[in-house]
Order: C-alpha cells, then sequence, then structure tokens
C-alpha cells in the first residue's frame, strides 16, 4: 500500500440512495479517458484510478490532482454529483500499488 497525503477523495460507485450505479464498468470507462498508452499497454494516471471500495468499483481521485489539473477535479467532483454518487473523503490515503 502507498500512503498518500489527505485531500484525495473516492467516488464509489452507488447512489447517494443505495442503487448500484451502472454500467458496471464505469470506473474503468472514467479512469480510462485520462490514461495513456506506454509500450502498447494501458496506464492509468496515478492521480485518477479504478479500485474496489468494499464490493463496490469507485474511483481513487489523487489530492494532487486539485493543483495541477483544477479542470479534471473539477469535473471528476461534478460528475459524483451529476450522478448522485457517493464520495468519501478519507482522512488518509491508502492506495494500492498497481
Amino acid at each position: 500500500m502507498q500512503i498518500l497525503e489527505a485531500g484525495c477523495f473516492i467516488i464509489i460507485g452507488r447512489t447517494t440512495n443505495g442503487k448500484v450505479f451502472r454500467p458496471s464498468d464505469w470506473s474503468h470507462r472514467l479512469c480510462g479517458s485520462m490514461s495513456t498508452f506506454i509500450d502498447g499497454k494501458l496506464r492509468y494516471s496515478s492521480n485518477v484510478r479504478p479500485i474496489l471500495q468494499g464490493e463496490d468499483n469507485a474511483v481513487f481521485v489523487a489530492g494532487e490532482l486539485k493543483d495541477s489539473d483544477p479542470e479534471t477535479w473539477t469535473f471528476l467532483l461534478n460528475f459524483a454529483k451529476d450522478n448522485s454518487l457517493q464520495i468519501e473523503w478519507p482522512d488518509v490515503c491508502l492506495l494500492p500499488e498497481e
């Protein structure tokens, strides 16, 4: 596990009324739009990555994105808001190694 500074957030693939967000691969699609290909392989950004949060698909958003790319930070927050998705703001961010 990699420990990152506070300020990150996690978009959970569950609506505020508890329904599972569809399609089931939404987190990979969202993160894929911000990824790059290196040596023929898709590489997710270290700032925006699909993860599992419990049993739910989720997207990890690093706190440093707020300073390095505020437009993307705002886009991701609005994506969660527009789709009524749950957001977690952990005190400390633990990110699994790739």
